[in-house]
């Protein structure tokens, strides 16, 4: 097996786990509190990795341009802000289940996004898996409506 689509297999069964956590440990602190923990414990683990050195340290950072800088800002108000508000906030109104499967339709986005901005094509075999997880979320949306 390629190296790549293993850590790919192991990131996707460290996410899927990840919700069942956070469904537990959300049920009785509020919303921003959750959010806040999170990203207290990410940063450690982050700098307790720098510290035991893991890559290049902290120097790394005075060689990146500002507009690096910039790009990695508005990631990360979209991915730790925007995103997590939203996705936590769906496990008190649909459950990890739903919220988990519909949310995993991320990477049509991101494909949708390299396609126009990045101008990268797609395969065949990747138009049938874009349209499949579309089936899929469909199918999960329409739950309950007939």
């Amino acid at each position: 097996m390629n190296l790549s689509i293993l850590l790919s297999i192991l990131c996707a069964i460290a996410w899927g786990v990840q919700s069942i956590f956070l469904k537990m440990a959300m049920r009785d602190i509020p919303l921003y509190t959750a959010i806040l923990i999170t990203l207290i414990i990410n940063f450690l683990a982050l700098v307790f990795l720098i510290g035991i050195g893991v890559g290049k340290g902290f120097s790394e950072f005075y060689n990146i341009s500002g507009s690096v800088y910039f790009y990695f800002m508005v990631a990360g108000f979209l991915n730790y802000f925007l995103g997590r508000t939203f996705y936590y906030s769906s496990f008190r109104f649909i459950g990890v289940t739903q919220s988990t499967s519909i949310s995993s339709a991320y990477p049509i986005i991101s494909v949708v996004f390299a396609i126009t901005v990045l101008g990268e094509k797609l395969d065949l075999h990747q138009l049938i898996g874009i349209g499949l997880t579309l089936s899929g979320v469909y199918l999960l949306m329409m739950r309950g409506k007939r």
